[in-house]
């Protein structure tokens, strides 16, 4: 049996979010002889959400953050500390940086959140054509669309009160903005940062992520280093590349994925997944 770790955005996901019809009857049919997981930055309910019922998948959520198995149970979990948490959320706040933190249940964000992403596209708008500034828009509601959102207000008090933070992710049009705030950051031994999406930094502890994640669902279920496969995009997928045996890197995959991957499949909006798993893989 094999571990096969998949990301989701830019890899299962297509251009429209979605898991392709192609791409779900490969999960299903891997998943018969083979342990089939998600690994994502993105939440676990936000997961369930887009697999709808249609398998029951082991889910590395939020980076590694927190690890489940197929049947839901929680493994582990490595929340950010309270104290980093609040910082990161105090500098957004001060800059008025659009963040979700991710607890538990939901994705926090700042009660007016949509409001600070539109105060920040209207402030482009000199620069943007109206073409640019509607998919620019539309990538923004991306965000809005998932699972477990919610707009609350006194997210650092919530905290204080004993909600676990698993995962903060900041958003914004001007790379200039994240890079700043990378820079601010990055050389705290606590936390780790990676890039997603284009628009979005996250961060999490150093104590966790994908290739971690990998290495104890492998343990987990008794399953060798030697037969475990990733498939990834990304920035935030590079951990896992390196704790896998067999790496597919997809057609859209960034350079330094492609660099170290065994494979190189097709991209995510022509069903990369299914072509790797069936004909790269074999399987099913």
């Amino acid at each position: 049996m094999k571990l096969v770790a998949i990301d989701l955005d830019g890899t299962l996901l297509n251009k429209d979010h979605r898991i392709s019809d192609e791409n779900m009857n490969a999960l299903s049919a891997a998943s018969e002889h083979h342990l089939v997981a998600i690994a994502t930055g993105r939440a676990v309910m936000d997961v369930q959400a887009m697999l709808g019922g249609r398998v029951s998948l082991p889910v590395i959520a939020s980076n590694g953050a927190t690890i489940f198995d197929h049947s839901g149970q929680l493994l582990s979990e490595t929340p950010l500390s309270q104290e980093t948490a609040e910082q990161l959320i105090a500098y957004a706040e001060n800059h008025r940086l659009y963040y979700e933190a991710t607890t538990a249940h939901h994705l926090l964000i700042p009660f007016d959140g949509k409001q600070i992403i539109r105060e920040e596209l209207d402030a482009s708008d000199k620069r943007l054509s109206k073409e640019s500034a509607q998919k620019a828009w539309a990538r923004a509601e991306v965000q809005f669309a998932q699972a477990g959102w919610q707009p609350r207000s006194e997210i650092r008090s919530l905290i204080r009160s004993g909600h676990a933070v698993y995962k903060l992710l900041f958003f914004s049009f001007n790379k200039q903005v994240l890079t700043e705030l990378r820079e601010q950051f990055v050389d705290q031994a606590d936390l780790s940062c990676t890039y997603s999406l284009g628009y979005t930094l996250e961060f999490n502890s150093s104590k966790c992520d994908k290739g971690k994640g990998i290495r104890q669902l492998a343990g987990h279920y008794g399953i060798n280093q030697k037969d475990t496969i990733v498939i990834g995009d990304s920035d935030n997928d590079l951990p896992m590349f390196h704790a896998a045996a067999t790496r597919v890197a997809m057609g859209n995959a960034i350079a330094s994925i492609k660099e170290i991957s065994s494979f190189v499949t097709l991209d995510c909006n022509h069903h990369g997944v299914a072509y790797s798993l069936k004909n790269q893989l074999a399987l099913y």
